[in-house]
């Protein structure tokens, strides 16, 4: 369910939405929300409990010039085939919030997939995607724990959405820096 939300829903929305977006001389902009949990590169990821430890599927969701949708998607239906089967543990999948670390972490390669394919785009209808991750927020997910309020987590999201004469596309943001995938 978790994957069915977080990842094919964006990527659902995404795609119902992009045709209706307006031409605009500045480009018309897509955030989505991700997590830090979803990063490939993270110091935590190198372990056995957290992040991807299976190598070819890190390279595959790494390497921006080959990934594709189909990639993606497949990377998720494995992991869920593998779920049933009860294999999932042993294939180097993370074993800390797993299913929303994945999620997110495909998130984050369909943004970078997406702004690879925008980038075609002619001027005049040309698309900026990034994500960001609004951080541990005090909400009713968190049981009220987090660190930061709605307002500061959503300060990253509309500062992406507004970026005037900047055309940054297809990176990863939290607290208006650029962090590694």
């Amino acid at each position: 369910m978790v994957i069915q939300v977080n990842y094919f829903g964006t990527k659902n929305m995404i795609k119902a939405l992009t045709p209706l977006m307006r031409p605009s001389p500045a480009g018309s902009r897509i955030v989505s929300v991700t997590s830090r949990l979803g990063r490939l590169n993270s110091k935590r990821n190198v372990s056995n409990t957290s992040g991807i430890s299976n190598v070819a599927v890190r390279e595959q969701l790494e390497n921006v010039d080959t990934l594709s949708e189909e990639v993606i998607d497949k990377t998720m239906h494995t992991f869920l085939e593998q779920v049933k089967d009860g294999t999932w543990e042993s294939a180097g999948w993370p074993h800390v919030f797993t299913d929303y670390s994945l999620s997110k972490l495909a998130v984050n390669a369909y943004t970078r997939l997406m702004a690879r394919i925008f980038e075609e785009r002619p001027e005049g209808e040309k698309i900026y995607i990034n994500c960001y991750c609004p951080g541990w927020v005090k909400t009713a997910m968190t049981g009220w724990a987090g660190h930061v309020t709605i307002e500061e987590a959503a300060d990253t999201a509309v500062w992406l959405a507004l970026l005037p004469d900047q055309f940054v596309s297809g990176k990863f943001f939290a607290e208006r820096r650029e962090i590694n995938f």
